[in-house]
């Protein structure tokens, strides 16, 4: 089986955030896309509420997080994922 390593997320909202902090937590490396002006912020605000949420669940150490990038086209953010 082979193991996904990195995803695509066209649109940086609540739910597309929701799906990046989750796989991010997994070790998997997310690239986004979103045309609007304020996306990344939104974005940024929902990964941490994630981080603070999954960091009280657990006094478990954590695995090595996924990285995210920001792409200018729906067509870059795809591109290897």
């Amino acid at each position: 089986m082979n193991s996904i390593e990195t995803v695509a997320i066209i649109g940086g909202g609540v739910i597309g955030g929701g799906w990046a902090a989750r796989l991010i937590e997994n070790g998997i490396d997310v690239r986004v896309f979103d045309p609007a002006p304020d996306a990344k912020d939104k974005f940024d605000a929902v990964l941490a509420n994630a981080d603070r949420a999954y960091a009280s669940l657990t006094d478990a150490p954590r695995g090595t997080k996924g990285s995210v990038t920001w792409h200018d086209t729906a067509a870059q953010a795809a591109q290897n994922s």
